[in-house]
């Protein structure tokens, strides 16, 4: 009787167990199935709240066509690695978005219908032995509008979230975004400004025309901007001189109720000392070039300094000079080539750009006390120092401002972004409106007098960059006017409003880390074995480098004797430098091998752990727990 009842517990359990198993594979399938744990150290496979209220707030389903060449992929196994990790992203945002996005995914192989799918999406192709392997994202939505992200390089993978959230919430939201533009930079007359406008002869600035490829532009009047329209998404300040108290209350009151805002402030504007007089037609050096905003700058946390522009030596660009009765070209400190060394790399405005040229750039501070974010995104060299504006009235001269320059070995910030929670700087509220006699005061706006989320505000410290003479030149080609771009500021405009006009969700994103990451550690040690063996391995090749050529020498002797006979000494010669080759580049191997030693047994050691360590600790206990639940069994069986 024991027997049997023993035998029907044993297959109720073994029913019992099975079914706890399917129970909860059906559980882990449908009710957790998004849940994941990240233990990476940038959080790699985390998304960002950013994103998930991207996803959460999709009105209309749109399309992803993931197109990906898996089987040629094989043969590149970083780029299949991070192929996978593409797909996987995709995958999350798809079951984030509640059915609002629809994933496809193409393995577009060699002279398939997929593959002219691909092509035909503008998708690029990598060619490899096998054929054009795709790597590309084709997203549409209702209004069968397109987005594309043509080519995954892994070189971006830190903004590979970025890109995807972009394109999710630029298909989500199709309309073209509205830029104000406010400054007295003429950029929609051009050099000449009004003058040149009146006489039918405005030449717009290039960078406004790249501006209106992307954006719906807007340009205030920057007289009386008493308020700026809600509906533009994005504020641009160039060059604002002189403005209004009024006008600097709404750009303090549009910057508090969440309007993105972008200022090219600049301590000394060498484009509008250069502006023609409208009497005399000439320019007007000297006076305040300036248009910098103390009190709007004091309320955001930062200062720029005023009546100081940063010289830097090791970005100066080189121009001609003829004060010395010949032609010479010489650095010239005030004007800045700024190279992508110089350009953050962790935010996505500047991370992609190669260079920017500006001049007399100003130096942005960020204050004490302040509770605000000042993240820079352009920086000097440390062969910098600043001078006084005054140098540059009149006509400068290139040699003397050289003379003049002493670096002080600090490194100046020449671009921000400000974020962070912010009072007004008019904390008595709105400055009286000017009226004309008899004009009926308009209906005042309530104050804000806080801001209620964080800030966004680019500054660049300076104007003059965004002036065609500085980033573009002009070129004949068949009698028209060709414009090659020598500078990125086009790029720079374009990238900061493209990121400041989506949402503030998009905003936030910041580069994550990459999922190929190098061994730190075997690096260093790799830099310090080689500088410890350097001079001992250079020593050594110096020495191979002697003895051959003694042989070479000898043996030449010896070829111009090859009538006679070798002398004995000679042949021992020879036979001495020939050892002393071998024995040089055997110690010369020793010495890399030696040189390698360390490393190679630190690579094995991570191997070691990662590959063997940490599934045997598994297994023991795994071991561990079964031994201690056997205990307990056999425990309560002698119990019973």
């Amino acid at each position: 009787m024991k027997t049997g009842s023993k035998a029907l517990l044993t297959g109720t359990g073994l029913v019992a167990a099975f079914a706890l198993f399917f129970g909860f594979n059906v559980l882990v399938n449908n009710g957790l199935r998004d849940a994941r744990i990240d233990l990476t150290e940038a959080r790699l496979y985390t998304l960002s709240d950013g994103t998930r209220n991207v996803l959460k707030t999709i009105p209309e389903p749109i399309t992803l066509r993931f197109f990906f060449s898996d089987k040629l992929a094989g043969n590149a196994p970083q780029l299949k690695q991070y192929g996978n990790r593409v797909r996987e992203l995709l995958e999350r945002y798809a079951s984030l978005a509640d059915g609002k996005i629809r994933l496809e995914v193409i393995d577009p192989e060699p002279f398939t219908e997929a593959e002219d799918r691909a092509v035909q999406a503008g998708l690029q192709g990598a060619q490899l032995p096998g054929g054009s392997l795709y790597f590309g994202l084709v997203g549409t939505n209702a209004l069968d509008q397109q987005q594309t992200i043509a080519f995954f390089q892994a070189d971006k993978e830190q903004f590979l979230e970025y890109d995807l959230t972009k394109l999710v919430y630029s298909l989500s939201n199709p309309t073209k975004p509205t830029v104000g533009i406010l400054g007295a930079l003429p950029l929609e007359y051009g050099p000449g400004g009004m003058m040149a406008a009146m006489r039918n002869q405005a030449q717009p600035y290039l960078i406004l025309e790249q501006i209106k490829q992307f954006f719906q532009v807007k340009m205030l009047d920057p007289v009386k901007p008493e308020e700026i329209d809600e509906k533009i998404s994005t504020l641009i300040l160039a060059h604002p001189k002189d403005l209004s108290p009024q006008a600097q209350y709404a750009i303090d009151q549009y910057v508090l109720k969440g309007g993105r805002l972008i200022v090219f402030a600049d301590p000394y504007s060498e484009t509008m000392a250069a502006m023609p007089n409208p009497m005399t037609g000439r320019p007007m050096p000297g006076g305040d070039q300036s248009s910098l905003l103390p009190e709007l700058f004091k309320a955001w946390g930062i200062e720029v300094a005023p009546n100081q522009f940063v010289a830097d030596l090791a970005l100066a660009q080189r121009v001609q000079t003829g004060r010395s009765g010949a032609a010479a070209v010489v650095d010239y400190v005030p004007w800045l080539a700024i190279p992508g060394e110089r350009l953050s790399r962790d935010d996505v405005v500047t991370a992609e750009l190669t260079q920017i040229n500006a001049a007399s750039m100003g130096s942005i501070r960020k204050l004490d006390g302040a509770t605000t974010t000042v993240t820079p995104l352009i920086t000097s060299s440390n062969q910098a120092m600043l001078m006084d504006v005054k140098d540059l009235d009149g006509d400068p001269n290139p040699q003397a401002l050289a003379e003049k320059f002493k670096p002080t070995g600090e490194t100046y910030m020449l671009a921000a972004r400000i974020s962070g929670t912010v009072k007004s700087a008019f904390p008595n509220g709105a400055p009286p409106a000017e009226r004309k006699d008899g004009e009926a005061p308009k209906a005042a706006a309530p104050h804000v007098v806080e801001s209620a989320k964080p800030i966004n505000v680019l500054l660049v410290a300076d104007a003059d960059l965004l002036d065609d003479r500085f980033w573009v030149r002009s070129q004949q080609m068949m009698g028209q006017n060709m414009y090659v771009p020598i500078a990125a500021n086009a790029d720079l405009l374009v990238n900061a409003i493209d990121n400041m006009s989506g949402s503030g969700d998009l905003i936030g994103l910041r580069s994550r880390g990459r999922s190929q990451r190098p061994f730190e550690v075997i690096d260093n040690m790799r830099r310090q074995a080689e500088q410890q063996f350097l001079a001992r391995q250079k020593a050594l090749e110096q020495k191979l480098e002697t003895t051959q050529k003694q042989l070479a020498d000898l043996q030449s002797k010896a070829q111009d004797q090859s009538n006679a006979l070798l002398s004995a000494e000679q042949e021992a010669a020879m036979t001495t430098f020939r050892d002393d080759l071998l024995s040089t580049r055997r110690e010369l191997r020793g010495v890399q091998r030696e040189l390698n030693r360390d490393i190679e047994s630190l690579q094995v050691l991570v191997k070691f752990i990662n590959i063997g360590l940490m599934p045997l600790l598994a297994a023991l206990v795994a071991v561990g727990l079964a031994i201690v639940w056997r205990q307990r069994r056999i425990r309560r069986a002698l119990e019973g």
